[in-house]
């Protein structure tokens, strides 16, 4: 039975134990059963990609509502759309400053690309992946390969991963963006309330670093494939505000 009608199996059983009960996730079109299955992705019982299949399956049938188009990566999805925030929570930050420049990053799909064949050294063994989407990997730090594992570039060389990992090994997903650490801490929580919307609703954490994030630069990680291409240059602009949870202090 393909996974994603078995991670539905799943999510039917959990909604029969737990039911709805989060006023919250309503206001977001989410029942709230769909968070214990996100509690097992979290846990590492099912995988990145069962649970996006789950995601995009409940997603297709009209189960759970997202922000983004249909076509957007649905963990990416779930998670901008689980990440609004409402005024009240907004409002807890300050320590706001002006002037920053906000790029973003996402994750290549290799079924994206049509360049030629190139052999990458990868494990010690030589494997074979579309030269444009390569160089797509050595820019974003990761890729999806058509196989549906993952290769990052790093320490001037190709690695595997199950998924899309930041600068400390986590699972990079939306919420992380990259930033200079001397200006801003890395797990420091903060918005940039100008930014387009959804983005401009969601509370960042500062989990990645970047060769290229210098001084008042923040990358935002927009999700994997097409859709969150677009996303980066829709986000990608000078003179945006950015408000701390904590302070640039080391207290």
């Amino acid at each position: 039975m393909p996974t994603k009608y078995l991670m539905f199996i799943l999510s039917i059983i959990v909604f029969s134990t737990f039911g709805v009960n989060s006023a919250f996730s309503e206001e977001l079109f989410l029942p709230g059963w769909i968070f214990t299955v996100y509690d097992f992705f979290i846990d590492e019982k099912i995988s990145y990609v069962e649970f996006g299949n789950t995601v995009k399956y409940l997603q297709k049938h009209g189960d759970i509502q997202l922000e983004m188009d249909g076509e957007y990566d649905p963990i990416t999805n779930f998670l901008i759309t689980l990440s609004i925030q409402n005024e009240s929570r907004l409002n807890q930050f300050s320590n706001c400053s002006s002037d920053w420049y906000v790029t973003g990053y996402f994750t290549p799909v290799e079924s994206d690309y049509s360049g030629n064949f190139l052999d990458v050294m990868l494990n010690n063994k030589t494997q074979y992946f579309k030269s444009d989407f390569v160089s797509a990997v050595k820019t974003e730090g990761w890729g999806k390969t058509r196989l549906g594992d993952y290769i990052g570039w790093y320490g001037e060389s190709f690695h595997l991963s199950n998924s899309p990992l930041d600068s400390h090994g986590n699972n990079l997903l939306v919420q992380s963006v990259a930033v200079d650490s001397t200006i801003i801490k890395q797990k420091t929580n903060l918005i940039i309330p100008n930014l387009p919307s959804p983005w401009n609703k969601i509370i960042f954490e500062s989990s990645d670093i970047g060769p290229s994030i210098k001084g008042k630069h923040i990358d935002v990680y927009t999700g994997v494939g097409k859709f969150a291409e677009l996303e980066t240059f829709r986000i990608t602009n000078s003179d945006y505000d950015v408000c701390l949870l904590f302070s640039y202090s080391d207290e």
